[in-house]
Parts: C-alpha cells; sequence; structure tokens
C-alpha cells in the first residue's frame, strides 16, 4: 500500500511523538503497581515532575531519537553507525539502566559493537530496550518482508540486544508500527488476528506465550486488571511489549486513551507508554495530540521540534525496502 507524502509524513510525527508522550506521561510512575498508581494519583492523565523537570523524556525517547538520526544520517540502518548514535546521543541522567550506560560508554570508548551486548550477560539482555526505540525502523521499513525487518532490526540494536527474547520483541514492535503505518487512518486491524500474524513472525518461547495471552484478552473484552494479571508489565520484552501492543488494539480508537491506558497498567510504565505511543501515532498520525502534552513537552535542542523534523525528513528518505 502506497502512502501519500502528507501521510507518511503524518504517520512517522505521529508515531515519534506518541512515543515521547507514552515515555514522559510513564515516567513519573514507573516501577509502581497499578494498585500504587490508581491509589497515588487515579489516573494519570496529565505530565508529572519526575525531578529532572515537567516534560523530560527518558533514554526511550532518547535512544529513538538517535536511532532516526542514524537512519536519517546513513539512509538506512547501519549497525556501526547505529552504536555511534547511542554514543553521540547519552544522558545517563535521563533513566537508563546501569548496564546499559555502561554498555553505551564502552562503545563511547571504541569498544567493538558486534561484542557489547553481551559484556554482562551471556545470552545478552532480555529487556525491553531495544522494542522501545525501533518504531523507526518499523516505519521506514513498512511492508517489506519479515526476513527483511528482522534483518534491519538486528542492525539497529545487536550492539545491545541479541537475547532472541529481546530481538523478537523488537520485531513485533516493528511489525506492528510499521502495519499501523500503511493502515487505514485512525482504523484498527482485527486485534486476535493481527497479533497472530506477529505471532507467526517469533521465535523465542516465551515472546509467542505473552503474544498467545493477548489474543485471548482481546477476543474476551478484557478489562485492564485481567490484562495486568495476565500479561504481567515489568521491564522483560515478553511482559512489555505484548502489553503495550493490547493496550494500543484494545483502546487505540482514542490514541490519546490508549497511551493513558497503558501508562496506568503499573510495572515500566514509560516503556510500555512510548512503545504504545509509537503504535497508536503511526495508526493515527498527527492530528491528535492534546495541547496540554505537546506543549509541555521539553523543547530545546532536542526536543519536541527537533523530533518532528526528523521525524519528516526520516519519511522523506522513501528507504527502499
Amino acid at each position: 500500500m502506497s502512502r501519500s507524502k502528507p501521510d507518511r509524513q503524518s504517520r512517522f510525527v505521529g508515531s515519534l511523538l506518541g512515543t515521547a508522550f507514552g515515555d514522559i506521561l510513564g515516567a513519573a510512575v514507573e516501577g509502581m503497581s497499578f494498585s500504587a498508581v490508581a491509589e497515588s494519583f487515579g489516573t494519570v492523565r496529565d505530565f508529572l515532575d519526575t525531578g529532572r523537570g515537567l516534560g523530560r523524556y527518558t533514554d526511550d525517547t532518547q535512544m529513538t531519537f538517535a536511532l532516526a538520526t542514524s537512519m536519517v544520517r546513513c539512509a538506512g540502518v547501519d549497525d556501526a553507525d547505529c552504536a555511534r548514535a547511542y554514543a553521540e546521543y547519552l544522558e545517563p541522567w535521563r533513566g537508563y539502566g546501569r548496564s546499559a550506560i555502561r554498555i553505551v560508554e564502552a562503545l563511547r570508548e571504541g569498544a567493538d559493537y558486534r561484542q557489547t551486548a553481551t559484556m554482562f550477560f551471556p545470552s545478552g539482555s532480555f529487556g525491553n530496550g531495544a522494542a522501545m526505540r525501533i518504531a523507526p525502523v518499523g516505519l521506514a521499513y513498512a511492508g517489506a518482508p519479515v526476513s527483511t525487518v528482522r534483518e534491519k532490526v538486528f542492525a539497529a540494536i545487536r550492539c545491545t540486544h541479541v537475547h532472541p527474547e529481546a530481538v523478537d520483541g523488537a520485531v513485533v514492535q516493528a511489525l506492528a508500527v510499521g502495519h499501523l503505518s500503511l493502515a487505514q487512518q485512525g482504523m484498527l486491524p482485527d486485534g486476535p488476528e493481527f497479533v497472530s500474524s506477529l505471532r507467526a513472525a517469533c521465535e523465542d518461547p516465551r515472546m509467542i506465550e505473552g503474544l498467545q495471552c493477548v489474543e485471548v484478552l482481546l477476543r474476551r473484552g478484557s478489562d485492564d486488571e485481567e490484562a495486568i494479571a495476565r500479561l504481567k508489565t515489568g521491564v522483560r520484552s515478553a511482559e512489555s511489549v505484548p502489553a503495550a501492543l493490547w493496550a494500543a488494539l484494545r483502546y487505540g480508537d482514542d490514541p490519546q486513551e490508549a497511551i493513558i491506558r497503558a501508562v496506568n497498567l503499573g510495572g515500566d510504565t514509560d516503556t510500555i507508554g512510548a512503545m504504545c505511543g509509537a503504535l497508536v501515532g503511526a495508526l493515527h498520525g498527527d492530528g491528535w495530540f492534546p495541547a496540554r502534552w505537546y506543549d509541555k513537552m521539553e523543547n530545546g535542542r532536542h526536543g519536541r521540534d527537533a523530533l518532528i523534523d526528523l521525524a519528516v525528513r526520516l519519511a522523506r528518505l522513501g528507504i527502499d525496502a
């Protein structure tokens, strides 16, 4: 399916800003349970100050920025340049995990990007740090064969993630973002059928199981509490990727509500919010942004307007899938 240039740009902007909005909204309640979020805040709908400043994004958005920058610079995905970009953008105060900081600092110091992902774990991390930043790849290679998307995803993440669960999580997120960016604007696909197609692209048993749970929950029309009980919302890719996908498909008729629901699930809220935002933003484009989020997002050198400009430049590349 082809898109007009204005629509293509709208989907790219929607997805990357959606990533940032979900990330920022979820940052203040990261690590809190569903019940703790509800008891402390009711329903989180507005940005809260995390101590870093109101409207500040975290590592999720920063690494998305870095990946998109590299893709524009290279007119595609270059694994060595992706590693370089992550090192260039690194600001540890944005909430990176300790191992992630050490890996990216090692890259900055000249470590071989083909070896850094296993610095701390023999099989690498099974966390969601790859999936959280992968939207630019999903957008640029929308409609490409699964094998091509998997190849490009791996090139983008190999310096930090090589564990099969993390790789599958990023592949699922990229495929989902790409599919939604090509769908009729605002029209959700059949949820269980869509998730089944994503599951068919997986190799890791935990990710397959997580997506099977999403299919069941969508068929049942399950509420948030049942979803949390079945899916979990931790940092594992097989927990948070399905959770974000479930929120996007369950509530994605209204992109703002989907992100709010995703964040209020608790757990790794900034990343679940970021991934859900990437999904619904790809589906709805750039016409849904709440002013209270748009106006309060940081807007310095690598802020809101820079992210919009980067999304437009990525969309204009017209990468041949």
